[in-house]
């Protein structure tokens, strides 16, 4: 189905007002901004309806939901109250979409709020799974390694501490080569994130 450019609304989203982004358009596009309220601007100019919005200045009584289309949510309170509004409208696919859009750009804050709704915890089943297997991911690996500097400051060989942990021969050389920068404290953290900045490299 044909979809036409009267029927398009694009919408662009910053976090502080764009002077120089504006003034592109008015100079290359001659397209202007109008306010229409704080933080609601319709760019005017061009056959495809265009809206820019900024959500610290728009209202949260008049535009609660576009207010908090923003990366930069605050764990407590803000994205409690976030979810008990979302659970009042969970059936709507309108808010669905609002919130995925929200969710998604403040997903390290959100996952970790022990209180989130039923309805949240379905729309982001996936995401929530892929974190605690993650996570466990992550615990066992650490575990690895933590066991591994253990036998490093006893001074074992790399092929003894494969043989007693029953691992590959090249896991336990990674992990010996990067905990060799941190001996003799061998700070398992660090050498768990040099060792993922490693694997991201490849």
């Amino acid at each position: 189905m044909e979809i036409h450019p009267q029927d398009l609304t694009l919408t662009f989203v910053c976090s502080r007002f764009p002077r120089k982004f504006l003034r592109h358009l008015e100079e290359v596009r001659e397209i202007k901004a109008r306010r229409i309220e704080e933080g609601i601007y319709y760019l005017e100019g061009d056959p495809v309806p265009m809206q820019l919005l900024i959500p610290p200045r728009l209202s949260p009584e008049n535009n609660y939901w576009m207010q908090h289309l923003r990366g930069n949510l605050k764990r407590g309170n803000e994205i409690e109250e976030l979810m008990k509004r979302y659970e009042e409208h969970s059936h709507s696919r309108w808010y669905q979409a609002a919130m995925d859009l929200i969710i998604r750009a403040n997903w390290e804050n959100v996952k970790e709020e022990k209180n989130m709704c039923e309805a949240l915890r379905e729309l982001f089943a996936d995401e929530l799974r892929e974190s605690e297997e993650k996570g466990l991911a992550a615990g066992a690996e650490k575990k690895l390694i933590s066991q591994v500097c253990a036998k490093l400051k006893r001074k074992i060989c790399v092929e003894e501490i494969a043989g007693a942990l029953e691992e590959k021969i090249e896991v336990i050389h990674t992990i010996c080569e990067v905990a060799a920068d941190y001996a003799p404290d061998y700070d398992v953290e660090k050498i768990y994130d040099k060792l993922k900045e490693g694997e991201n490299r490849k």
